[in-house]
């Protein structure tokens, strides 16, 4: 009978960064606490991460919603689509339309909007998941620049948190 090693496994690079990070965050919450940097400093490091979590997300979200509607209207393709079903998915009605694209190939999309037996689908050429019923895109283009206007102020009030506890151990 042979044996042979096992091979050891490969660091798991993320976990490490996740691991590293949480663990310099504790370590600062401690020396805030334990020197005189006073307590709103500890307090507001404590809660940073909550609105630049937050404020991350919804920038990331915003930014999606503002790029498909600022894809759609830019390069988009309006074609004819036909009802093909409709049914409930989590209490909200979806509505499947069938369409072909430039290219001739049939494509379907899926939607809580629509309803209509006809009704006009617009696609990204480039990537025909990139879908919407209708040709207006002014309102996801709009709430995607609030979305990220509002989240971005959420994200820099948590950065700025990080800022004064940082400033309060270099004092």
């Amino acid at each position: 009978m042979t044996e042979e090693p096992l091979e050891r496994a490969a660091p798991n690079r993320i976990r490490q960064f996740w691991w590293g990070l949480g663990g310099g965050y504790v370590l600062v919450l401690v020396l805030l606490l334990v020197t005189d940097a006073g307590v709103v400093p500890a307090v507001l490091w404590a809660v940073a991460p909550g609105p630049i979590a937050a404020g991350g997300l919804g920038v990331y979200g915003g930014w999606q919603l503002f790029r498909e509607a600022w894809v759609l209207r830019t390069r988009g393709i309006t074609v004819e689509g036909r009802l093909q079903r409709s049914h409930f998915y989590n209490g909200v009605e979806q509505y499947t339309y069938a369409y072909v694209d430039s290219h001739g190939v049939q494509r379907e999309r899926t939607g809580s909007d629509g309803g209509a037996e006809r009704a006009e689908i617009t696609y990204n050429p480039a990537d025909p998941e990139t879908t919407k019923v209708g040709r207006r895109t002014a309102g996801q283009l709009a709430f995607g620049a609030v979305l990220i206007l509002l989240a971005g102020a959420v994200l820099l009030a948590g950065v700025a948190f990080v800022v004064v506890g940082m400033a309060a151990l270099a004092i």
